[in-house]
């Protein structure tokens, strides 16, 4: 169960007045499956707590929680949306670790559908993909895509609904992509397989069972 801080500071006021209470935000501190509930179970929660060096998780900004039925559902909506697809708002997903002296570790998940709907030149990122792929750049991004074929979603072989998710680390005193390599994968491919279980794709997208069976890029 997630517990919520809350620190309260009380500011002395002249002329005998009663003293009052100055707002401060609420942390509210969970565990890894709390974090973005359902996109890090087993081998991603694991990976998560070693790239964040943490096994308890801070929550800076409830927007950026989703669980991974609000994944899927963003998804799903973005599709159907039809030619408005790129129109749609994309949904993120943030983890803080604990704090290491000036610095949060934090990690950003970010989840794009792309369709042939939208009308897009073949040459634009994510239309003409088709199958897995992934790609480890520098300053710690992974990014991996898949298609989705799916009957909740509508979505067919001809025009699928095409998935992107964006990785990226923000804390300069990790380990770095060199030795957390494997652990970037494991989280992103962690989240991308809980959206597509969530969403049905057939075959989940095509996606394998472990991080570590994933194509090479």
């Amino acid at each position: 169960m997630g517990l919520a801080f809350v620190v309260t500071a009380t500011v002395g006021c002249s002329g005998g007045r009663p003293e009052q209470q100055a707002p401060v935000p609420t942390v509210t501190r969970v565990s890894a499956d709390q974090a973005c509930a359902g996109l890090f179970p087993e081998d991603g929660r694991k990976a998560l707590e070693r790239v964040l060096e943490s096994t308890e998780f801070q929550l800076l900004n409830q927007k950026w929680n989703p669980d991974a039925r609000a994944v899927a559902q963003v998804m799903e909506d973005a599709y159907r949306s039809g030619k408005r697809i790129n129109e749609m708002p994309q949904s993120t997903c943030e983890v803080a670790g604990s704090d290491k002296g000036h610095y949060v570790p934090t990690l950003s998940m970010q989840f794009t559908a792309y369709s042939l709907y939208a009308g897009d030149p073949v040459d634009f990122p994510g239309v003409s993909d088709r199958g897995v792929r992934v790609a480890v750049r520098e300053q710690k991004f992974v990014h991996l895509s898949y298609d989705c074929v799916s009957p909740r979603v509508g979505s067919t072989a001809d025009v699928p609904l095409r998935i992107k998710v964006l990785f990226h680390e923000q804390w300069p005193g990790s380990k770095g992509e060199t030795i957390l390599r494997p652990d970037y994968l494991a989280i992103t491919h962690s989240a991308a397989l809980a959206v597509a279980k969530e969403l049905q794709c057939a075959g989940d997208g095509g996606l394998p069972a472990r991080a570590s069976d994933l194509p090479p890029g």
